[in-house]
């Protein structure tokens, strides 16, 4: 990973820190089940909004890799997806005023969800599709085995 994603990524955590922390100042006595980015391609903006989409924080994000074979929004969404697993392993989203199931979210424009970036429930974890590669042939393999 080069400094210039490491950048990003920082600046998308340090930006969903950041509106967590504002969230919790302003809604003392609410809770949190959703968490919805924005990230603005053509001024390079993201944008953070609670599950009622209300703004919680706004930032500019000059730390794309001109040279990158990927569309901005393909490296915003990479970084992101690093920076929301980081911030789950850091403990952030084990606040006691978010809401389980919790989930973090790409959205457009229209608050349309895009791509669910983590999703979190007290038994469950969906980070990506990565993780679930083969897992179709390891339980078919076991089931045949315990069939036998």
């Amino acid at each position: 990973m080069n400094s210039t994603n490491e950048q990003l990524i920082t600046a998308i955590e340090s930006a969903i820190s950041e509106g967590l922390s504002r969230f919790e100042t302003q809604h003392s006595v609410e809770t949190l089940s959703d968490l919805y980015l924005y990230f603005d391609e053509e001024n390079l903006d993201l944008i953070v909004h609670d599950d009622v989409e209300n703004q919680l924080i706004s930032v500019e994000l000059d730390y794309f890799n001109g040279s990158s074979e990927l569309s901005h929004e393909e490296e915003f969404l990479e970084a992101a997806k690093t920076a929301t697993e980081r911030l789950n392993k850091a403990g952030l989203f084990d606040k006691d005023y978010i809401l389980k199931p919790f989930s973090v979210s790409l959205v457009d424009s229209d608050f349309i969800v895009s791509e669910e970036l983590i999703f979190i429930d007290d038994e469950t974890l969906k980070l990506n599709n990565s993780l679930l590669a083969g897992l179709d042939k390891e339980l078919n393999d076991f089931l045949k085995e315990l069939m036998k």
